[in-house]
């Protein structure tokens, strides 16, 4: 049974009737996902909306040279769009989704219970809009990053992006370099530069960043519109 303490990372739920509450409650199962799990492949039908409680959920792309690159992560209190657009077009995913480093929790609503709700409660529409436009924003930045950036400028974006309180990343190069849709060896150079310029540290699995602010210099520039 789906209860307000496990939804606490989503407004959305206090803010349904009673009826809808309860109707959301009945139509959600969770799931508890080991780090590096895969849960979506390209083709497969979105059954539910995925709501990360806890962990994250990276959707990525594959070249046509077989490397990998990350689209989005979705982290606790999201919800994952690609899904949420695939369950109103009732069309096929169009990427890849794994849970990232860390066990991820996930509550799946019934995407016809969430699509009936989604018609009668405002909360619910809010909710579906803002992450819509949130990560269409989240997705023109990378387009902008991709396009504007060389690979050192696009390292430091990422390291800025994903280290935990701006501090800490706990990341090998080579799954850097599947972010990035890069080699591991390139990535590596990267980051030795880095670090030779005092802008990181590195250790075996782990990038602690030592000035954040040469990471932004390095970037702000190429960014500026």
């Amino acid at each position: 049974m789906l209860s307000a303490s496990r939804l606490a990372n989503f407004p959305f739920f206090s803010q349904l009737a009673p009826a809808g509450q309860a109707e959301l409650s009945a139509a959600t199962s969770y799931v508890s996902l080991p780090p590096r799990t895969q849960v979506i492949q390209r083709g497969d039908e979105v059954a539910g909306v995925y709501l990360v409680e806890a962990g994250a959920l990276r959707i990525y792309y594959v070249s046509a040279e077989g490397r990998e690159g990350t689209l989005y992560w979705v982290d606790a209190g999201q919800s994952c769009v690609l899904a949420l657009n695939c369950l109103f077009s009732r069309m096929a995913y169009p990427a890849w989704v794994e849970t990232d480093q860390d066990e991820t929790r996930v509550a799946v609503i019934s995407g016809d219970v969430y699509r009936k709700l989604y018609l009668a409660e405002p909360a619910l529409q809010q909710f579906t809009f803002e992450a819509l436009a949130t990560r269409l924003f989240e997705l023109m930045t990378l387009m902008q990053e991709t396009a504007s950036l060389g690979l050192e400028q696009r390292v430091a974006a990422f390291l800025l992006r994903r280290s935990a309180n701006g501090q800490l990343l706990e990341a090998s190069h080579e799954q850097i370099a599947h972010h990035l849709g890069s080699s591991r060896e390139v990535v590596s150079r990267v980051l030795r530069n880095l670090a030779s310029r005092g802008a990181i540290r590195l250790s075996r699995r782990a990038i602690e960043i030592a000035d954040d602010a040469k990471l932004r210099d390095m970037i702000e520039p190429y960014l500026e519109p």
